[in-house]
């Protein structure tokens, strides 16, 4: 049957009606000051890694008796003690390096335009596609970011795993009070008053408690990870179940504070920035790790993330041919199709920790993020040039 003039323009007008559901406007964590640079980062080297070199601090060896020997094992211990040498000649230091490996990823967006879609629709699907884009670059660099923060994760729990110590205080630095650079950085909420005794895991934040102090308690032991080195602020990315926690225990500040394009809630007075992030909610899933769980399954545990400024770095690589346009005229019975496409590149590197994943193609999310039973990543620094501290509660 055919279709009158009149009836086809309102049929045209129908199928025309075309609009853009909305993007879901996340707080990127990309774009906050967790991301830092190393001029030590070159993304546009010859192969798909990099390596940073740099020299350990300087140890002490003179403590006074027979130092014969020469010690080249280099320390964290950068005193001298000279005041009680004998005749006995010192020991000398030796310098110590380390090297971080970082990878390169390149990522790229294809979108297809059909003449014959744009004909019925009245739609360009060109711009369509250079309006998704931005938005495609913007969160493939926060997934990422979320990703690599996974991966330390990963290592240090594989860290805590290997030592088997079968208290919290023995097996993660944020639990204890010493500064043993075997143990894992991160913290758990145990249920104990005593640093790292407790048998069980806690929601981060106690609802059940009277006083606001205790309410808040595994916060501020968290931020004991850096001891007396404690920064000024720190970031806290927390499910939004964890967040409405916070909100119900009335922790957060009045006022907020802006830092980029985000406009962050506070928690005491300041000091604790929170990002509340969907992607966080997921937790460990069913976990037998001895660390966290002993011999038996858990699967409520989940994981928080407290991070420094520039704990992350990032540097963008020079890709050739970044927008390119492809056109084929044969396809659709010859109404043709154009075929635009969208590259670009980075570095995103965990600071103080070097990759260890696969050194032969881009890194992935999955790589990035790696396992317990395999991590992406290898800390090489001291604990307190680290910048990510995972959280592990209830």
């Amino acid at each position: 049957m055919a279709i009158s003039s009149s009836a086809f323009g309102t049929l045209n007008k129908a199928i025309s009606a075309y609009s853009d559901e909305m993007y879901t406007r996340a707080k990127k964590i990309v774009s906050t000051q967790v991301i830092g640079t190393d001029a030590q980062i070159n993304a546009n080297g010859e192969d798909y890694i990099g390596q940073v070199r740099f020299y350990k601090p300087l140890g002490a060896y003179a403590a006074g008796g027979t130092n014969a020997a020469e010690d080249i094992t280099g320390s964290a211990n950068a005193v001298v003690n000279v005041a009680t040498q004998d005749g006995n000649h010192g020991g000398t230091t030796n310098i110590s390096t380390e090297v971080q490996t970082y990878i390169k990823t390149v990522r790229t967006h294809g979108a297809n335009e059909y003449l014959v879609q744009s004909v019925i629709s009245g739609e360009s699907g060109l711009a369509k596609i250079a309006r998704d884009f931005a938005e495609t670059r913007a969160e493939d660099e926060d997934q990422s970011l979320r990703s690599c923060l996974a991966g330390v994760m990963n290592t240090e729990l594989k860290t805590a795993n290997d030592l088997a110590g079968g208290t919290y205080s023995a097996m993660f630095a944020g639990n204890a009070v010493d500064g043993d650079e075997t143990k894992a950085f991160g913290y758990v909420a145990s249920s104990s008053d005593t640093v790292g005794t407790g048998t069980s895991i806690e929601g981060l934040v106690d609802l059940t408690a009277a006083s606001p102090g205790r309410r808040v308690e595994h916060l501020i032991r968290a931020m004991g990870a850096w001891a007396d080195y404690t920064p000024d602020f720190v970031y806290l990315v927390v499910s939004p179940e964890v967040y409405l926690d916070v909100k119900v225990a009335n922790l957060v500040d009045d006022e907020r504070i802006t830092d980029g394009n985000i406009s962050f809630e506070t928690l005491l007075g300041g000091v604790i920035r929170v990002i509340v992030s969907r992607n966080f909610g997921q937790g460990l899933g069913t976990v037998t790790h001895a660390a966290l769980s002993g011999s038996t399954a858990s699967s409520a545990i989940k994981v928080s993330y407290m991070m420094l400024p520039g704990s992350v770095f990032m540097e963008s690589m020079d890709v050739p041919n970044p927008v390119a346009m492809d056109r084929n005229e044969s396809v659709g019975s010859g109404s043709g199709r154009t075929t635009a496409w969208y590259r670009w590149g980075y570095v995103m590197h965990a600071r103080g920790y070097s990759f260890t994943g696969t050194q032969t193609a881009f890194a992935s999310n999955a790589t990035y993020a790696g396992t317990p039973a395999a991590p992406a990543w290898s800390r090489k620094v001291g604990l307190l040039n680290l910048g990510i501290l995972p959280i592990f509660h209830a």
